[in-house]
């Protein structure tokens, strides 16, 4: 038989290659924990998240100090006005039939003026017809006179016991206008008015209508 102890040669997995084996292994061990040691790898990953919640806190803290958004604009929308439907009232409106409180004009009644008619005119008789055409409405008339001077219009005066209305009030029963009134200051052409209020001088122009006859005379009321 063959003495295998003898050749020289170990067989795998004897005894004789366990301390080649563990010695390279040793080598291999001794490397890594030259290039990698454990506590340098712990504080890298230590530095790296302080590196990381440094970077967060950062980024957050701008978005903590700046305003809310507006939510809402800050222009109000126009407002339409509605029209409110017009309101029918069940009472009828009252309308007072009571005397109204505008003062009515005074309009003086013709049988408290006294008129006095002079003839202005060559005329014969005109002074006398207006006198009874104005007797005729009312009034309370005097003797009818000359004037002391001629006219071809004829002219309303309102005495010192007189007014304008009072005038005015013969001058429209003459058919004559405001124009024929004369200012309350102004003196009639007369000798004397008497009693009257209202002085009539008779022009061409109401001769023409009051004339008895066509016939001229130089006098005569």
């Amino acid at each position: 038989m063959t003495d295998h102890r003898g050749n020289g040669r170990s067989r795998p997995g004897s005894s004789s290659d366990v301390p080649v084996h563990r010695a390279r292994r040793g080598e291999t061990r001794q490397i890594r924990d030259r290039w990698d040691p454990p506590e340098r790898s712990g504080a890298i990953k230590g530095i790296v998240l302080l590196v990381v919640v440094v970077v967060v806190g950062i980024l957050l803290i701008p978005s903590a100090t700046r305003p809310p958004l507006a939510v809402a604009s800050s222009r109000t929308p126009p407002t339409t006005a509605v029209a409110s439907p017009p309101s029918h009232s069940r009472h009828p409106t009252s309308h007072s039939k009571g005397p109204s409180t505008t003062p009515a004009s005074s309009v003086p009644a013709p049988s408290t003026i006294e008129v006095l008619v002079a003839n202005a005119t060559s005329v014969n008789g005109v002074a006398g017809a207006i006198t009874t055409f104005l007797g005729g409405k009312g009034f309370a008339t005097l003797s009818a006179v000359n004037a002391l001077t001629a006219l071809s219009s004829s002219q309303i005066y309102a005495t010192s016991t007189g007014t304008s209305a009072e005038a005015a009030e013969v001058a429209s029963d003459l058919g004559l206008t405001s124009a024929a009134i004369q200012p309350a200051a102004s003196t009639a052409p007369v000798s004397s008015a008497g009693n009257a209020q209202v002085v009539v001088i008779a022009g061409q122009d109401l001769a023409a209508r009051f004339a008895p006859s066509t016939t001229p005379t130089t006098t005569g009321s």
